[in-house]
């Protein structure tokens, strides 16, 4: 949310190597040859399988360049469909005044998460004075529960959530930030919650500090899920509200205008409370303005570390250095900055792009600029690969905030999902025509670990209709085994795109019962194997922005039907190997007791 930068970046002439991929790069959109599904995959309890296409799959087009989305479409047939009115899922958040304040063009999050064990991903909705709940009652089908969940006794200016079982009773629990205030709010179970804020120890004023996004996590290897609360910069009702941009009134730059705030980590104790953790040990090495959190064991050493992306100050990476303390390594890592400078990240996901074992960092980015992909090179380091795999020029006319890694098609390569929007509601006032306050969400196809694409130009009406994009969240809401797009838009209905496309890839997806108190394996990390191919993914649902997705491991397997071999590094460093898992199924693994 940076508005320093206010013209765009010249993008550089890529090399001749680059050029020619980009010209044969469609060649191939998957493993291989697309095959038939089995025709009886893996029962799973309350989950339909995949349906199989209603027609052949159509013969490979010839090559074309990656830039024509609409052969590229055609090759992939990949469709969503707008359903959130139709599936119970209403809730619009309401326009505001002019101009927007910084705090007003903030936005919202949303979470995905299964809050009663029954197998559906519910909806949780960040609103004011109260959050909406809403719960999936199966077959794309969703009823409000706000009413009596405990979530409705809740009154504040909310903006962010976190979800985790931090008790350790098997129910996933809620964490909501906002601007000034705080609620942590524990599971009962049969759709209710009981605000636990300030029996943990935690301040419902969130010690008058603007909360952005937060995520739960064990950083001290304990088993007990830790909090981390980011906070974004200090601002109030004598604060400026408004500037000048070249003589036109609007919300004021905050990297520019106020002074940033830092995050906070608390510490879990296991008896039901929360303990700050001296911010000396950690936040205060970090440049605050913070907007997002991704966690992960970035070097292998077996303590979870976490990435935080701020307003268009640099970044920070917390490297855990054991007993809750951690050095920001950002610089080292590759993270700091990119080329252009730093990076207005507001949103930020982990995936392996590449498919060569080791997870890669989307992160979007201020208009005119371009999302950065940081590709994973092992031992906690990273290099910019954003204009050699066509993600800046895909993104550089939009401004991203909710990004998530997802396979629409489940060829086994992660794909991209943004939504957008602009901060100045006059923005084409104050940046010019091309900067538009509401703007189509992107998705963006992975060629084979090489370039991204994006193709919604080539998709429907519905699919292009511009919104003010903030939160975003993934999830499989009818466990169909194709995941679905939630997303925010600040001054309009929510959106739910299902995914209807029609494929004859495979998919597995995991869903990790860990060991008490960390009875969702959060942290845990996966590998799988079949021949020389490898999955990988670390379970955290911590991820876009101000938001959480389906904590469920979701893998694309082309045409692989079996997985040869399963690992999973379960949070207390133990692991596990399963051999011959088949594809299309949901599959629970409980850790060994």
């Amino acid at each position: 949310m940076n508005g320093r930068y206010n013209s765009f970046v010249k993008t550089r002439k890529l090399p001749l190597v680059w050029i020619w991929l980009t010209a044969f790069g469609l060649s191939a959109c998957s493993d291989s040859a697309p095959r038939d599904m089995p025709s009886s995959p893996t029962p799973v309890a309350k989950t339909p399988s995949l349906p199989p296409p209603t027609s052949p799959t159509p013969s490979r087009p010839p090559r074309e360049p990656v830039e024509s989305p609409s052969r590229l479409v055609t090759s992939r047939h990949l469709v969503f469909r707008e359903l959130a009115q139709m599936s119970g899922l209403i809730h619009a958040w309401p326009e505001q005044p002019r101009p927007l304040t910084s705090l007003q063009a903030f936005g919202v999050g949303c979470a995905a998460f299964d809050l009663d064990n029954d197998g559906w991903q519910d909806v949780l909705l960040v609103a004011q004075p109260h959050p909406r709940l809403f719960r999936n009652s199966g077959h794309r089908r969703f009823v409000d529960v706000t009413a009596g969940s405990g979530l409705d006794q809740l009154s504040g200016d909310w903006r962010g959530c976190a979800v985790g079982d931090y008790d350790g009773d098997g129910l996933l629990d809620l964490l909501i930030t906002g601007y000034h205030g705080l609620a942590l709010c524990r599971n009962l179970g049969n759709s209710r919650f009981a605000n636990a804020t300030v029996e943990s120890g935690l301040d419902p004023h969130n010690l008058g500090e603007w909360g952005s996004s937060a995520g739960f996590m064990d950083l001290d290897g304990d088993q007990w899920l830790d909090l981390v609360i980011l906070n974004y910069v200090v601002f109030g009702p004598d604060s400026q509200q408004y500037c000048e941009h070249h003589g036109v009134r609007s919300g004021c730059n905050p990297r520019m205008t106020y002074p940033p705030e830092r995050g906070r980590i608390w510490r879990n104790t296991g008896t039901g409370r929360f303990e700050a953790i001296p911010q000396e040990q950690a936040m205060a090495a970090t440049h605050g303005l913070a907007l997002v959190v991704s966690f992960s064991d970035f070097d292998d050493d077996g303590r979870i570390d976490f990435y935080v992306g701020n307003d268009g100050v640099p970044a920070d990476l917390l490297h855990n250095q054991g007993a809750m303390t951690f050095h920001n390594t950002a610089r080292v890592a590759g993270l700091e900055q990119v080329e252009s400078g730093a990076v207005a990240a507001m949103g930020s996901d982990l995936a392996d792009f590449d498919r060569d074992g080791r997870l890669d960092l989307a992160v979007t980015n201020w208009q005119g600029l371009g999302a950065v992909l940081f590709r994973g090179l092992g031992q906690g380091l990273f290099f910019d690969q954003s204009q050699i795999s066509g993600l800046t020029r895909s993104t550089k006319d939009f401004m991203g905030f909710g990004l998530k890694w997802i396979d629409f098609e489940n060829d086994g390569w992660p794909d991209l999902f943004l939504v957008n929007g602009h901060v100045y509601d006059n923005s084409d006032q104050v940046e010019g025509p091309t900067a538009r306050f509401r703007q189509p969400l992107n998705l963006l196809v992975n060629v084979q670990g090489r370039r991204l694409v994006d193709v919604v130009p080539a998709l429907p009406e519905e699919m292009q209709s511009p919104l003010v994009g903030r939160g975003s969240a993934t999830a499989d809401f009818d466990n169909d085994g194709r995941v679905d797009l939630l997303a925010v838009d600040l001054e309009g209905p929510v959106r739910l795109f299902h995914n209807e496309t029609e494929t004859t890839h495979h998919w597995l997806k995991l869903d990790l019962r860990g060991k008490a108190p960390n009875t969702f394996g959060y942290g845990a990390r996966l590998v799988g194997r079949s021949g020389t191919r490898v999955w990988r993914a670390d379970l955290s649902p911590a991820s876009s922005y101000l938001s959480s997705s389906d904590p469920r491991i979701h893998w694309g397997l082309g045409d692989t039907t079996t997985l040869e071999t399963l690992t999973i590094r379960w949070p207390d460093g133990t692991e596990q190997t399963l051999n011959g898992i088949a594809a299309d199924q949901i599959m629970r693994i409980d850790q060994p007791k």
